[in-house]
């Protein structure tokens, strides 16, 4: 520590705490405490962040910068959930029967209490996408990756001990929702090809959060060329067999198939590894025949496309069903909401949609178009630019998490990377 100067020191103990944070920031299954929600080591890291930036940069033009960011998109955030209450106050009382409630127990129609444990969560969101926009740096890109792999190397072990016991083997997710019999980490079969596996979900809340949380984690490592990493988290995906991993791919295909061939032409290595494990899972299947091969096709493609499989089938239903509720609102809570945190659909589209109407929808995308119109075409950008497309498009049609930090982590290095086109 001797060869720091006093500004080096400080910038140095910045990236340690991002270092440390970045392993824990996409476990969402572990809770510190138990009974209380939201005490995920990265939640509490990102609530911790609000303290620690002042105490380390103290005056310094980075920590201005911190907060403005931070205080801009709260303020925004705040007069959003007051339009929607003012509206809410001002319409003709709303029947909400029918409709997934985040807290059904809760009868209050103004102010629900879920309005403020949802937007805990999108303070902890905005911190880690001020501190992540102000203070990113091309070397948190190892740590940024060794996050998501301590995350993928657990789902493979999850569903190799399946493989071989029959139970499943996660000892560390501890979450729960409601009285407490709802598992926080959903376990999941499929049985494909006569062989009944497990779902890989890992430390995450079920298969396609995990697919949604990792996707970017598997495009950025494909951009950085490391090889290894980068086939550990693409098996991992195959694996969770998530419709929203599916979708990825689709995305990636329209979007960026130029891109990603010239990415994937570099990456051998990838493609060696990857194609030795799926032979050795069609030879241990001992799926050669057309018949095999088109059962596991249709299980985990055609099935989740068309929506045949349950989880796919529900998440439209639940869609339609919030939809028509939307349109049978009064016109002031279609353009403002009933109230962030009121409503939680299976997509975040008609979630938003009910919850912060036509105008929070609006400024909630916006913050998503404007880094993919702004940034260049080097190709970094076009990286965090296909991120973005993915993430934005996945959350829309089938995952309604608004404050995964993943999510936040992506937006933020994508506008500090505006910030540096900026400085050229």
């Amino acid at each position: 520590m001797e060869n720091f100067t006093v500004n080096e020191k400080t910038y140095f103990k910045v990236d340690i705490y991002f270092y440390i944070w970045s392993i824990f920031l996409p476990i969402t299954s572990f809770l510190l405490i138990p009974s209380i929600q939201g005490t995920t080591i990265g939640y509490l890291m990102a609530f911790a962040s609000l303290a620690l930036v002042p105490l380390l940069l103290k005056y310094r033009a980075p920590m201005r910068s911190y907060f403005y960011t931070f205080v801009f998109i709260l303020a925004i955030y705040i007069f959003i959930l007051l339009l929607s209450q003012l509206s809410l106050s001002l319409s003709p009382r709303i029947n909400f029967v029918g409709v997934l409630l985040i807290d059904p127990n809760d009868n209050t129609y103004l102010l629900k209490s879920s309005m403020f444990t949802q937007s805990m969560y999108m303070v902890a969101a905005f911190a880690t996408f001020a501190y992540v926009r102000v203070l990113y740096n091309e070397n948190w890109n190892k740590y940024i990756l060794a996050g998501a792999t301590v995350l993928a190397l657990y789902g493979i072990y999850e569903v190799t001990y399946f493989l071989i016991t029959g139970s499943q083997g996660d000892f560390i997710s501890n979450r729960t929702f409601g009285d407490g019999t709802d598992a926080g980490s959903r376990f999941q079969k499929i049985v494909i090809g006569g062989l009944t596996l497990q779902r890989l979900k890992s430390l995450t809340g079920e298969p396609s959060m995990y697919a949604f949380t990792i996707t970017p984690f598997f495009i950025y490592a494909l951009y950085l060329r490391k090889k290894i990493i980068a086939t550990i988290l693409g098996v991992s995906l195959l694996l969770s067999t998530s419709t929203t991993f599916f979708i990825g791919i689709v995305i990636c295909v329209f979007l960026g198939a130029k891109y990603l061939i010239r990415a994937i032409r570099k990456n051998t290595l990838t493609l060696a590894l990857a194609f030795f494990f799926l032979g050795g899972l069609i030879f241990y299947l001992n799926v050669f025949s057309s018949d095999k091969l088109y059962d596991i096709f249709n299980t985990i493609v055609l099935q989740k496309l068309s929506g045949l499989d349950v989880s796919g089938s529900t998440r439209s239903g639940w869609f339609q069903v919030h939809m028509e509720f939307y349109k049978s609102l009064p016109l002031l809570n279609q353009i403002f909401g009933v109230g962030f945190g009121y409503i939680r659909s299976t997509d975040l589209f008609s979630t938003l949609m009910v919850n912060t109407g036509i105008f929070g929808t609006v400024l909630f995308s916006l913050i998503f178009i404007y880094p993919i119109l702004k940034l260049h075409n080097d190709a970094h950008s076009k990286t965090l630019k296909l991120i973005l497309v993915i993430i934005f498009l996945s959350m829309m049609i089938a995952v309604p998490e608004y404050s995964y930090l993943s999510t936040w982590l992506f937006l933020g290095i994508a506008y500090n990377r505006i910030l540096r086109i900026k400085n050229i």
